[in-house]
């Protein structure tokens, strides 16, 4: 099934602009069309729906505008969109297929719009969020969970299945994380990560940034940290034989691993 608001094309440029976006979108870097930023005033929309069903995973492919999902105790997933533009509403869909709930935005060609996402969806699903500019936030999800963005932060909070975030330019932050298995990598930014419970596997890497990890204390590490230009300080128990292993390095930073207070 596929729902459509406001049929435009596909956008067919890809170029960047800086917008100003007032109301509540403050600033975004517009990836994929030219932009005049005075031609007529901005307006708002939002749009919200359920979807009930048979649905083991969703994936969000934003292009401008922030993405929240949220783990909740219900079996049904809400969505809610917040959408702004000047002169064309873009164009948003949701369609389920094979168990794959798929959201998806597009910016008319040669207009300013943003699409941000406010998700609630079942705990254990499986999440896969694609965000070129804005900010992810993901909180609450026990499920498998990807989640990727070109410019912006990834925000984490009370996670605990396996997780893989990568990052463009931004930072990853998580509290209360209580993950097995998790990957995070950003090419130029920070990774700042608290966990609740020791890991199995962790993983986290940056090309230039520093990344601060802070795992439960009184449990022994199997720790591989480096920095090629930068300190390095690893302030948890040290073992090789250790079934908890931490891999931390980055190429220019800081790489930090200490107890979590």
């Amino acid at each position: 099934m596929s729902w459509s608001v406001g049929a435009v094309p596909r956008r067919t440029a890809r170029k960047l602009a800086v917008v100003v976006l007032s109301g509540g979108l403050a600033a975004f870097v517009l990836a994929g069309c030219y932009v005049n930023v005075s031609a007529g005033p901005l307006q708002h929309r939002t749009r919200s729906y359920s979807v009930t069903g048979p649905v083991q995973a969703l994936v969000v492919d934003a292009h401008v505008g922030g993405v929240r999902v949220t783990g909740g105790g219900s079996a049904r997933i809400s969505v809610t969109e917040h959408i702004s533009f000047r002169h064309t509403v873009p164009v948003t869909t949701h369609r389920a297929a094979a168990g794959t709930l798929t959201l998806d935005s597009n910016c008319p060609a040669g207009e300013t719009c943003a699409v941000a996402y406010d998700i609630t969806v079942p705990r254990p699903l499986t999440v896969r969020v694609s965000d070129a500019v804005g900010t992810i936030r993901l909180s609450s999800l026990s499920g498998q969970v990807t989640a990727h963005t070109d410019a912006g932060d990834v925000d984490l909070a009370s996670m605990s299945g396996p997780i893989n975030i990568t990052g463009m330019a931004g930072s990853i932050l998580g509290q209360n994380v209580s993950s097995s298995s998790a990957s995070l990598h950003v090419t130029a930014g920070t990774i700042n990560a608290t966990f609740s419970a020791a890991p199995a596997t962790l993983l986290a890497t940056a090309t230039a940034g520093s990344v601060t990890l802070r795992v439960p204390g009184g449990v022994p590490y199997a720790v591989d940290a480096s920095a090629s230009v930068g300190s390095t300080q690893v302030s948890v128990i040290r073992s090789d034989a250790s079934p908890h292993a931490i891999t931390a390095w980055t190429t220019t930073g800081s790489v930090t691993i200490e107890p979590a207070p």
